[in-house]
């Protein structure tokens, strides 16, 4: 009996510990009523950013054209559709999720001065909207 609740037991002690390091990877931010995540540099990090995903329903990812490498410390600013700015950052890694209100909004991501904008149509809180911004090789 004591052997039924140990294999009962150790998947969940387990599945926690691997919630609780993803956790760890990433902090969640919130920059007034935007809440986000920021990183994606190595494995780790992918990871956890694929398991938060879900919560989030606004995707940004960042790579080269061409070569699919991804980069970081790049400039983002989200506007609503009055041009307000809702979000201003500089993402840690490659992907960036924010929990945005069902809206239309601007984009505008700079890296190292090369600036591309799109808009971005968000239509529920649980339906996710992507964008991926690629920049030309040097």
């Amino acid at each position: 009996m004591k052997r039924l609740h140990l294999a009962l037991i150790l998947p969940c002690i387990l599945f926690s510990f691997s919630a609780l390091a993803e956790q760890d990877l990433i902090k969640p931010q919130s920059q007034g009523d935007v809440a986000f995540v920021n990183g994606g540099v190595g494995g780790d990090e992918q990871h956890a950013m694929q398991a938060l995903g879900p919560d989030y329903n606004l995707h940004l990812l960042f790579s080269i054209k061409g070569t699919g490498e991804y980069v970081s410390d790049v400039k983002v600013r989200i506007a609503d559709s009055s041009g307000n700015t809702i979000l201003e950052t500089v993402s840690d890694g490659p992907m960036l999720f924010a929990k945005l209100k069902p809206g239309r909004y601007s984009v505008t991501v700079d890296k190292d001065g090369q600036v591309v904008k799109r808009t971005a149509t968000v239509a529920s809180t649980t339906k996710r909207t992507s964008l991926s911004f690629t920049w030309p090789h040097d």
